[in-house]
């Protein structure tokens, strides 16, 4: 256990939060999660990643509480909505639109070991985090000549990647003879918007006509990604077929790869400067926190304690704490959360 003054971190938040990054790291590699035991290498592994973590986020809180920082059910039930917003979005990316929201959001808390009450709790704790980083961390914005240099020097993050933009309709996986029929009308000069409007079994674009919008690779499912970038623009492709059934498919426009402007991606790189400042800012602030409220670890805490190696572990530097979220990241913990819901400005 650690104390401080003004709080303290568990034992219990510990486990929790290894139980948390376990649960978090099957889902990213599609495997079960493992049990860890306590005193076990792996434990003592994760509780390295977690106790840090941990410590900043419990001094964030006692900061906000002094201080009158406090997070409204209202801002709670929009990051919980944006979240479910998110996960939509990523299912009808990949051609998977024709799942209930809520079913997906489920689906992905019983992935990552949440519930929705707890997921609601780590989308209260994410927001805070945020307040108080704005209130100790504002910083200055950057200048346009700061940005202009960033991008002079950064060109090649800049470059746009190929897109093709594409209309699909599908069909159910047992409505293959309904797919070529609709493939031997379009050939016929049938109208494919009308068409998908009338048979495409992904209620996400159908009413759209079947548009999928412009996309790089790696925003579809392998089968329907290939067939898509090896099209002519204009040509008609399919049945391809894919785990949610078969696909007729039309490239509409080829993007090809090029430089963004410095007008377009100017937004970007003023939001990653104030980050990289605040970040900076907040570094700063979380270790006079330690300093000012006397921590005080249990041994088998202690960050200066030797590890079996003989080298220290390291006390804890000041990446900001994220609340734990699966963008899209629940709430996001010490790992990535690619694959979890995102909360709303991570």
């Amino acid at each position: 256990m650690i104390t401080f003054d003004g709080g303290e971190v568990t034992e219990g938040e510990v486990r929790e939060g290894i139980e948390r990054l376990s649960s978090i790291t099957a889902a990213q590699t599609g495997g079960a999660a493992p049990k860890i035991e306590p005193g076990s290498p792996q434990y003592e592994g994760a509780k390295r990643q977690v106790v840090p973590q941990l410590l900043i986020l419990n001094l964030t809180e006692a900061y906000a509480r002094e201080n009158g920082i406090r997070v409204s059910e209202n801002e709670i039930h929009e990051e919980v909505e944006q979240a479910k917003e998110e996960l939509a979005e990523r299912a009808e990316a990949v051609g998977q639109g024709g799942e209930d929201p809520e079913e997906l959001f489920q689906e992905a808390l019983d992935q990552l070991g949440y519930t929705e009450s707890s997921f609601r709790e780590e989308a209260r704790r994410s927001l805070l985090v945020r307040k108080v980083q704005e209130e100790v961390a504002g910083g200055d914005e950057p200048t346009q000549e700061e940005i202009e240099e960033f991008y002079n020097e950064n060109r090649s993050a800049f470059a746009a990647p190929e897109q093709r933009c594409i209309r699909h309709i599908l069909f159910s996986p047992d409505e293959e003879e309904e797919a070529e029929q609709a493939r031997q009308q379009l050939e016929n000069r049938g109208d494919f918007e009308e068409l998908a409007r009338e048979n495409s079994q992904d209620p996400g674009s159908r009413e759209r006509g079947g548009e999928l919008g412009c996309q790089p690779r790696g925003g579809f499912v392998p089968e329907f990604e290939e067939a898509a970038f090896e099209a002519q623009e204009g040509e008609i492709v399919g049945p391809v077929e894919t785990d949610f059934g078969f696909h007729l498919l039309e490239v509409t426009e080829i993007r090809p790869a090029g430089e963004e402007s410095l007008e377009d991606v100017a937004p970007e790189i003023r939001e990653r400067l104030s980050q990289q400042r605040q970040a900076a800012e907040l570094d700063v602030w979380i270790q006079d926190q330690l300093e000012e409220r006397n921590v005080k670890y249990l041994p088998e805490y202690d960050p200066a304690r030797p590890t079996p190696s003989g080298l220290p572990k390291g006390a804890p530097k000041g990446d900001a704490p994220e609340g734990q979220v699966p963008k899209g990241d629940v709430p996001r913990e010490e790992a990535s959360e690619k694959d979890a819901p995102k909360i709303k400005g991570e």
